[in-house]
This record gives C-alpha cells, sequence and structure tokens, in this order.
C-alpha cells in the first residue's frame, strides 16, 4: 500500500511540472481523480484541484462530494477514515463555497444534516451555502439558529457555538430578511463575545432598514433586549422617521410595565432614556411621542431622564408638545408665588423648560414666560426668560 502511494506521489509530482503544457488542466485532474484508488490518493489530488480555484473544476468537485457521501456509512467504523472522509469533505465544500456552486446547493446541504458528527464540518457547510447565496435554505438554517439560540444546556456547548457561527455567516452571506431575528438573538445570547459581536455586525448586511424586525423584538423581548434593538436601529441605515417610529415605540414600551424590581426599573428607564436621545439627535417633530415624555415627566425617578424629556419637547416644538412644556412651568410659577422655593433639582427643570420653550419658537409658551418675572424667581432665572421670550415667533 505504502509503495502504491510513493509512486502514485512521484507521479503526481511529475504530472504537476508538465501540466502546463495542457490545454485543460481541470480535464486532466478530473481524469486523474477518478483514476485514484485510495482515499488518501483522492485526496491529494483534490487539494491540487482545489488550488486551481477555476470554475471548470465544479463538476469533479461535485462528483467527488457524492462520492464522500455514498462512502460515508462505510467509514463510519474506522476512526482514522472517518476524520479522513471529515478532512475531505471539508475541503471540499469549502471550495464550492468559494466558486459559489450553485449546483452543488443540495448536496451541500445534506452535509449539513449529515456532517458524520463533526460541528466543525457542519459549520463549513453552512457557511459555503451562504457564499453560494442558497437562499432556499435560509428558513432551515435560521430554524437551526434559532434553536440553538433557545437550548442553553447543551452537552457540548462548545459544538453548538461552532453551528451557530457557521448559521450567523451563512445568513450574513445570504443577506435574507427571513435571517435578521435569529442572528439578532444570537448577538444577545449565550455564546462568547466573538460570535455575539458577529452577529450583531452580521445585522447590518442583512437588512440596511430593519426597522420592521426591530419592531417585532421591541413588543416581545425582555427590557434589556428593547434597548439593544434600539441600538440595532439606531446604527443601521434606516430613514429618520422609521428611528423616530422605534424610538416612540420604546418609549412606549418603557413605561408600559409595571414592576419593584430594581434591575429591571434601571432597564426600562436606560430603555426611556436612549430613545428620548434618539429623538433629539434625529430633531424630531412627531407628534406622537409628546405623550410619552408628558408621561416621563410625570414618572420618572431619575433627573437627567426628566430633563432630556423637556429638551426632547423642545425640539418637537410642536402646539401640543409646548403645552405640556407651558403647564409645568406654570406650576412652578405658582408654587414659587406661593412661597414654596424650587429645590435644587427643580431649579435646573425650570431652567431647561424656559430653555425649551425658546428653542420651539413657538409662541404658545409666551404666557407662561412672562409669568415667570412675576414669581419671585431669582434674577438669573427672570433673564433667562427674557431670553427665551424674545426666540418666539
Amino acid at each position: 500500500m505504502i509503495k502504491k502511494i510513493t509512486v502514485f506521489t512521484a507521479f503526481l509530482f511529475f504530472l504537476i511540472s508538465v501540466l502546463p503544457v495542457f490545454s485543460d488542466s481541470a480535464e486532466v485532474w478530473t481524469r486523474l481523480y477518478r483514476r485514484s484508488s485510495s482515499i488518501e490518493q483522492k485526496e491529494m489530488v483534490l487539494q491540487n484541484i482545489v488550488k486551481l480555484n477555476d470554475r471548470g473544476v465544479e463538476p469533479i468537485l461535485i462528483e467527488a462530494l457524492e462520492e464522500m457521501i455514498n462512502n460515508q456509512e462505510k467509514f463510519r467504523g474506522d476512526r482514522a477514515l472517518m476524520m479522513k472522509w471529515v478532512d475531505i469533505s471539508s475541503m471540499i465544500v469549502k471550495a464550492l463555497g468559494t466558486l459559489k456552486t450553485r449546483d452543488a446547493e443540495d448536496l451541500v446541504w445534506f452535509v449539513v444534516n449529515h456532517p458524520g458528527d463533526n460541528s466543525l464540518l457542519k459549520a463549513d457547510a453552512l457557511i459555503a451555502l451562504g457564499e453560494m447565496r442558497a437562499i432556499g435554505y435560509a428558513p432551515e438554517i435560521a430554524t437551526i439558529l434559532r434553536n440553538l439560540n433557545l437550548n442553553t444546556q447543551q452537552d457540548n456547548r462548545t459544538n453548538a457555538e461552532i453551528e451557530a457561527y457557521g448559521c450567523v455567516l451563512a445568513l450574513q452571506k445570504m443577506r435574507d430578511p427571513l435571517g435578521f431575528e435569529p442572528v439578532f438573538y444570537a448577538a444577545t445570547g449565550w455564546y462568547s463575545r466573538r460570535t455575539k459581536n458577529l452577529a450583531l455586525e452580521s445585522l447590518k448586511a442583512i437588512s440596511e432598514d430593519p426597522t420592521e424586525p426591530v419592531m417585532k423584538i421591541m413588543i416581545d423581548a425582555d427590557f434589556k433586549t428593547k434597548k439593544i434593538a434600539l441600538q440595532v436601529e439606531k446604527d443601521s441605515s434606516a430613514s429618520v422617521e422609521n428611528k423616530d417610529k422605534v424610538a416612540i415605540l420604546a418609549l412606549e414600551e418603557g413605561h408600559k410595565y409595571q414592576t419593584s424590581d430594581k434591575k429591571q426599573l434601571d432597564d426600562l428607564s436606560k430603555l426611556r432614556v436612549e430613545a428620548i436621545k434618539i429623538l433629539i439627535e434625529n430633531e424630531s417633530k412627531d407628534d406622537a411621542a409628546v405623550p410619552f415624555l408628558k408621561k416621563t415627566v410625570e414618572l420618572a425617578k431619575d433627573g437627567n431622564e426628566i430633563i432630556y424629556s423637556y429638551f426632547a419637547l423642545g425640539v418637537i416644538g410642536s402646539d401640543a408638545a409646548v403645552d405640556v412644556l407651558s403647564e409645568k412651568l406654570s406650576y412652578f410659577n405658582r408654587r414659587q408665588s406661593d412661597g414654596i422655593e424650587a429645590s435644587r433639582d427643580q431649579l435646573e427643570y425650570i431652567k431647561q423648560i424656559i430653555k425649551s420653550i425658546g428653542m420651539s419658537g413657538n409662541s404658545r409658551g409666551n404666557a407662561a414666560l412672562r409669568e415667570v418675572q412675576f414669581s419671585n424667581y431669582t434674577p438669573a432665572i427672570v433673564r433667562l426668560a427674557k431670553q427665551a421670550q424674545t426666540e418666539l415667533q
């Protein structure tokens, strides 16, 4: 056996040295592969076929993969042969993926489902399907990833993560919107940072405007995950209008739940703050945010959250937004007139309300600003109100 391999290897080296004189190297390698009698010989020939990186070798690679599939059960009882089978099968599916050989997608999918108990081969086959853009298999790959995301008690978590990584990369390359949700949950799942980072970056490739799936996730997910979904929308190429829509939904979700758990309360507050920041950055004029900003002002425990809400109302600047600001300023004006001095935090709110009314440019806030000079405030607050009045239309 060793003598046969040695003779074959010598012939192979000779062939490589003279191959350039042949007009069709792919045809020569095809004949040589078919004459190979042992798995070791076939492996050596395939290594050289793969190096050609030539679409002309696609038929022989498909033929070789069919042969590997047909011989899988024959090799299963021999550990060494099975390892060789895995190595060769992996080499072939990678090459077919690189060549984007769509004619091989059914065979490669078979390998996904019959990988010889080898997660690396399964991942290689999944990635090859992605390279081929075999989007017909996107639903099945999404299902595999969804199941991996949910099952955190695998006997071998390392193998499960290898397969998940292959699924994420496949769905990224397919760019099918169907893959967005399972890839998102992979980014927030039990995997290592490497896999989660890949999933997070893959979302941008899968969907330039992920508004629709993000809104679904925003409704279904836990509080912390809602915030990640909001960030994904913010970092996407979605329109400003769609980003505002998701931010407003996040604000709504941030007020929907009642809990006494301090961690959950903190997550909800962070969700609302991030949503408000997006509205401010986008210079949103969407009146749909006003009721939720008003609710934030009334219920929030965090001073920064309240300040951001007043700021966002000024940015929106609509009649409804300015009415909320004016009502709050009139409330503080009355208290001040009645001798109830504002606390340090309340003074910061008053200053921001005044600035926000000025920022709005909406004359509906003029009456409340005029009240300030007759409400026993410090000269600094009075000057701030007069300055804001000059900005109104």
